[in-house]
């Protein structure tokens, strides 16, 4: 995921409560974001995944669309 992506994903989950659902491209899982850490350089989003929390790294996620 791009930057701005990792931006407009964050900004949405943390301001608007419309949390971003992500794809693990590595695992093939969906989650949905629960907090992003870095805004300027982006490190991580902490994910749900069913009743686990996890963290992914941008760069190995995609945003999917749809409700949870």
């Amino acid at each position: 995921m791009k930057h701005r992506g990792y931006v407009d994903v964050c900004e949405r989950t943390e301001h608007k409560d419309m949390p971003g659902r992500l794809r693990n491209i590595q695992t093939g899982e969906i989650g949905t974001v629960i907090q992003c850490t870095g805004m300027d350089i982006p490190e991580a989003f902490l994910v749900r995944v069913g009743n686990e929390v996890t963290s992914w790294i941008p760069d190995d996620v995609e945003e999917v669309e749809g409700e949870a």
